[in-house]
């Protein structure tokens, strides 16, 4: 068998990623990333000897679709084939202009794209923490980190669900060993799935109860585990690290991927997201220096599966990377979302694919948000001093 009769199954976005990898200036949209694989697709017709041609794509929206899974259609390209790729980037580059002035796109449009990969976007987070570091606490000051979760509060017998909405602040001194406060709140604040404010509830007799409210005060952030429980966090070197913890973690991306994996915590939530979701629990602690989260990004782009899910995420007003997994059952996708251009952790976010979600309930409908938080930093003067703007 020759090279030129290998043929190799391409799904639309192995195509696009590569038209992207190739001319990422050209192709910064959809519109014209969708003329480029055409006249792809059209060129390799030509080379076959094939009179149909794929139609002119004008305006792009995309079907709905759940994050995560594939489009349909898949393209046979034969290796010589594959070749006319570099022509038709470059055709591209030099005839966009003859369609005119670009118009207005709908609001319905696929936002731009950033990154063709999860390794390039996480490849840049990583790099840019490895140029710019991270930010020291100054001597007396505290580091803010400030969590608002939104969790899933639900009764199947009453037939009511609603996100209710939690603040957790921390206040890290400038001496790690120092002694650090934690608050944990509820807001009050509530998004309604099923139900509304004059639906009866019994929250303690819930499946998902409201958690509890405290505030605790301990050296090295070494809060007391029912504190973390109420945190949603737990003990641990990934959720409460110690500062011997955090220096002795691997920085090698492999070996920290490797330890990820064999974490206790994978084989008691099997469905909660797995190293996707470790990772997330050390980068929302809010601690975790600059050379250990530069791996920590190069780890995760080593997990099985993981997709670029939204290239511009809204999380409580910050803007990132959505890079999300699916289990092989396909019921829900776990999301992190991180500001590329920064490096910044932004938060997590946890979609049921499936009507009713984990607990069947009744009115939640497909693909709704049943969980997400997001992460901010700031540096105060004091602990328990909210800083301006939070």
């Amino acid at each position: 068998m020759t090279e030129d009769n290998v043929h190799r199954l391409w799904t639309d976005e192995e195509l696009d990623e590569g038209l992207i990898l190739m001319r990422p200036g050209e192709l910064a949209n959809r519109q014209p990333l969708a003329e480029a694989r055409n006249t792809l697709l059209n060129a390799v017709r030509s080379l076959e000897g094939r009179d149909t041609l794929v139609a002119d794509t004008n305006p792009v929206t995309e079907p709905t679709r759940k994050p995560g899974l594939l489009a349909g259609r898949r393209w046979w390209l034969s290796a010589a084939a594959a070749v006319v790729v570099v022509a038709v980037g470059a055709t591209v580059a030099i005839t966009g202009g003859d369609h005119g002035d670009p118009s207005p796109q709908p609001t319905s449009s696929v936002p731009a794209v950033k990154f063709a990969s999860v390794q390039q976007a996480l490849d840049k987070a990583a790099d840019k923490i490895h140029v710019t570091g991270e930010a020291p606490i100054p001597a007396g000051k505290f580091r803010y980190t400030e969590t608002r979760g939104w969790y899933l509060v639900a009764s199947k017998e009453r037939q009511f669900a609603f996100l209710a909405e939690e603040l957790r602040q921390t206040w890290q001194p400038s001496e790690f060993d120092s002694e650090w406060l934690l608050k944990i709140g509820q807001t009050g604040n509530k998004q309604w799935l099923v139900g509304n404010e004059q639906t009866p509830t019994t929250e303690g007799q819930n499946k998902n109860e409201i958690r509890q409210s405290g505030e605790w005060r301990a050296r090295g952030g070494q809060f007391p585990e029912k504190a973390l429980i109420f945190a949603g966090r737990g003990a641990g070197e990934w959720s409460a690290p110690t500062k011997q913890q955090l220096a002795d973690l691997p920085r090698d991306p492999q070996q920290l991927y490797e330890l990820m994996l064999k974490d206790p915590f994978l084989a008691n939530k099997p469905r909660g997201g797995g190293v996707l979701a470790v990772a997330a629990t050390l980068l929302k602690t809010g601690v975790v220096p600059a050379d250990l989260k530069e791996a920590v990004y190069r780890a995760v782009a080593k997990i099985p599966g993981l997709k670029i899910t939204a290239q511009v995420a809204n999380l409580d007003g910050r803007k990132g990377v959505a890079l999300g997994v699916t289990p092989p059952d396909g019921t829900y996708l776990y999301e992190i979302i991180v500001d590329c251009d920064t490096g910044e952790f932004i938060g997590e976010r946890t979609t049921q694919f499936t009507p009713g979600g984990d607990g069947g309930i009744e009115g939640i409908k497909a693909d709704t948000v049943t969980s997400y938080s997001s992460v901010h930093t700031a540096i105060t003067d004091q602990a328990g001093t909210v800083p301006a703007g939070n």
